[in-house]
C-alpha cells in the first residue's frame, strides 16, 4: 500500500509538471504571435501611410537628425573652449581680491627703462572683462633722463591707426626708491571698445607701439615685442572664453 502511494504521489507530480510545461509552451507561443500580429499591423500601418504622411515623417527624422548633429557640435566647442581655458591659464597667475578673479602674467618689476603694456582679464563680477597696466619704470641711469612724466595720455599706434588714451591723473600709482635710484608710474584701466580694437589691430598687423605723455611735456615710446603681442592675443582668447560664459 505504501508503495502504491509513492507511485501515485509520483504520477500525480509528473502529471503537474507536464501540465505546467504543456502551459509555459502555449503561453509563449501565444506571445509570439501577438508580437507577430503587432508587428504586422504596423507594416501594414506604414503601407496605409499617404505620401504626405511619409514625407512629413522624413522631415522630422531629417530635423531629429540635425539636432542631435548641433548638439554634439555645440558640446565638443564646449569641451575645445575648456581646454583651451586650462592651457591659457597654467602660463598665468591668479588672484581674487573681492570676489573678483585677476588673471595676469608674471611680469618683471624692474625692465628695462621705458613704458609698457600689460593686459590682464578680471572675472567674477557681472560678466568678463578686459583691461590694462600702463607701467612706465625709469632707472637713474637711464640716458634719457626722463624721470618723472606724470604722464595724462597714451597713444596706442597699429595698423596705421592711432587710438588716445586720456588719462585720470588722481587714478595714477607712482613710487620710488627709497635711495631715488629708480621710481614707477602705473595706471590699471578697463578697456574701453576704442582699446579693444586697437588691440585687435595689433593682432591683425602682429605688432604695435604705444606712447605715454604729459600734454605739452616729456613722453616715451616703445614699440611691442614679439611677447608683448602674444600676451595680448592670450589674454583676449581668454577674455572671449570667460565673456561668453
Amino acid at each position: 500500500m505504501k508503495k502504491t502511494s509513492i507511485i501515485i504521489g509520483a504520477v500525480i507530480v509528473y502529471i503537474i509538471i507536464m501540465a505546467a510545461g504543456i502551459g509555459a509552451y502555449f503561453y509563449f507561443d501565444q506571445q509570439q504571435k501577438l508580437h507577430q500580429e503587432q508587428l504586422q499591423a504596423q507594416l501594414q500601418q506604414q503601407k496605409e501611410k499617404t505620401p504626405e504622411e511619409l514625407q512629413r515623417e522624413a522631415e522630422k527624422a531629417k530635423e531629429e537628425e540635425l539636432r542631435r548633429q548641433a548638439e554634439e557640435q555645440e558640446r565638443q566647442k564646449r569641451e575645445q573652449r575648456r581646454k583651451k581655458e586650462r592651457e591659457l591659464k597654467e602660463a598665468m597667475k591668479e588672484e581674487t581680491i573681492n570676489g573678483i578673479t585677476y588673471y595676469k602674467y608674471n611680469w618683471p618689476k624692474k625692465p628695462e627703462p621705458g613704458v609698457y603694456l600689460r593686459p590682464f582679464v578680471m572675472a567674477g563680477g557681472v560678466k568678463a572683462a578686459m583691461a590694462y597696466e600702463i607701467y612706465y619704470f625709469y632707472h637713474i641711469n637711464d640716458p634719457l633722463q626722463t624721470a618723472w612724466i606724470n604722464g595724462d595720455f597714451l597713444d596706442i599706434m597699429a595698423g596705421g591707426e592711432t587710438t588716445t588714451v586720456p588719462l585720470d591723473y588722481t587714478r595714477i600709482n607712482k613710487h620710488m626708491a627709497s635711495d631715488a635710484e629708480w621710481l614707477i608710474e602705473s595706471y590699471s584701466l578697463t578697456a574701453a571698445p576704442n582699446v579693444m580694437a586697437a588691440f585687435k589691430r595689433i593682432l591683425a598687423t602682429g605688432g604695435g607701439s604705444i606712447v605715454y605723455y604729459h600734454s605739452g611735456g616729456k613722453s616715451r615710446h616703445h614699440d611691442l615685442s614679439a611677447t608683448e603681442v602674444k600676451r595680448i592675443r592670450e589674454m583676449m582668447e581668454l577674455y572671449e572664453i570667460l565673456a561668453a560664459e
